[in-house]
């Protein structure tokens, strides 16, 4: 293949690309799908935990520019002393992708631990799994875990492939969206569940509270 040609293939692949992205933008700019419920009806007790909701400072609350949210620990029945903090971010406008774990947490002053970072497949009923993405921040000695998904809403199979076009991703992953999205971080001290053994129990039990609670159009990601 001569440079010429290969040159008029990534042409044409990138205004393809972008006429898609465009053309998506133009047909669902107004989607923005509301929750079915509030999330505060997500049980403060589940098959093998219990939670209390703690409070989030107003100017935390105003930065992450969200429109509900969730600021909730729970502990393990199962194993008593592990405690998971979990903070869900449901934005109308999709701003709360400018706010992922990658973005944030650097920005504190951690630093992110390749070597910690693994993906878990969740089962979520009968729309097969949730892929979850666990990564490991240390700040000094002290080392941090976070679970992480998220959702856009109003997104069907079309634009779900279309997002995730190396033209597109870029720009539309982790930093805003046309429509409604919520973000999931599950946060707890690295050395209460080094395997990721209680944070995959939790995330079993949380997505089958979610379920009635989210929009049926739907696409799950994991990658912050």
């Amino acid at each position: 293949m001569t440079t010429a040609t290969r040159c008029g293939l990534c042409a044409a692949l990138l205004t393809l690309g972008l006429a898609a992205h465009a053309g998506l933008e133009r047909l669902d700019d107004t989607e923005r799908p509301p929750l079915r419920q509030s999330l505060k009806t997500i049980p403060l007790e589940m098959d093998g935990w219990v939670g209390h909701d703690v409070p989030v400072a107003p100017d935390i609350v105003e930065r992450a520019q969200t429109t509900e949210y969730l600021n909730r620990v729970y502990e393990s029945r199962r194993s008593p002393g592990v405690k998971l903090t979990l903070w869900i971010n449901y934005s109308e406008y999709g701003t709360n992708l400018r706010h992922t774990p990658e973005i944030c947490l650097p920005s504190g002053g951690w630093t992110k631990v390749e070597s910690q970072t693994r993906e878990l497949s969740l089962p979520a009923g009968d729309r097969g799994e949730v892929t979850c993405t666990r990564l490991g921040y240390a700040q000094g000695d002290l080392v941090k875990h976070v679970g992480f998904w998220y959702y856009i809403f109003g997104e069907g199979r079309l634009q779900n492939m279309v997002r995730r076009l190396p033209i597109t991703s870029r720009s539309s992953h982790g930093r805003t969206t046309r429509g409604s999205s919520m973000t999931v971080e599950v946060f707890y001290p690295g050395d209460v569940d080094p395997d990721a053994v209680a944070l995959a129990e939790f995330g079993r039990e949380l997505l089958a509270a979610l379920e009635p609670i989210l929009p049926v159009e739907r696409a799950e990601y994991h990658v912050p």
